[in-house]
């Protein structure tokens, strides 16, 4: 999965707001490779309401992961807007797909369930470290459980905790620690091909 993580101008100073819409794609993304990827594990996940509430979990933890980030490098304000930025522009994304593929939610929508959603989860992870390196050993298997009480397989659930551990969690993870660095001008852009034309 190729993912657009630097600023054409990297001398543009650039807001949370903006920040947090550039990153809403690739969490967004990022989710559906993920899920994808447990498809293709054999993980039986047909489109549908179980597809969404896998699809929920992944999206409320690469947010959640975002989040932390922004703690790690930036001050509090910073945080709180980038934060609600991008998880209003993530409930976007996910009412947009829905809306056409089940119908519209009630009690507010996909964006507002969403929205309820995260805040639930982040209180919840709250209770877990995330240390310079990553998320401690607990974060990562809170979110194995979430993903596999989601499981509409009594088989998949077998699996699940596993699979969320050590392959789904940890790739997000290494996904939107790349993604804010590159975003926040944290790491130098990469040169490109001599005679590749500029984005």
């Amino acid at each position: 999965m190729r993912l657009k993580t630097h600023w054409f101008r990297d001398a543009t100073p650039r807001d949370p707001a903006q920040i947090a819409n550039a990153l809403s794609s690739i969490v967004w993304r990022t989710a559906d490779v993920r899920l994808k990827n447990m498809r293709k594990g054999n993980f039986e996940i047909a489109a549908g309401p179980h597809y969404l509430q896998v699809l929920v979990e992944l999206l409320v933890f690469l947010a959640v992961v975002a989040d932390r980030i922004a703690l790690r490098y930036q001050p509090a304000e910073w945080r709180e807007t980038f934060t609600a930025a991008l998880v209003r522009r993530v409930g976007e994304l996910l009412q947009d797909s829905f809306d056409d593929l089940l119908g519209p939610a009630p009690g507010g929508g996909y964006r507002k369930r969403f929205i309820d959603r995260f805040n639930i989860r982040f209180a919840e992870y709250g209770e877990f470290e995330y240390h310079p390196h990553g998320p401690e050993f607990a974060l990562l298997r809170y979110f194995g459980d979430l993903l596999t009480h989601a499981m509409p397989e009594a088989e998949d659930r077998r699996w699940a905790l596993d699979q969320a551990m050590t392959v789904e969690g940890p790739e997000c993870v290494d996904v939107i620690e790349k993604s804010m660095r590159g975003l926040l001008g944290l790491e130098p852009r990469p040169r490109r091909p001599r005679g590749e034309a500029g984005e």
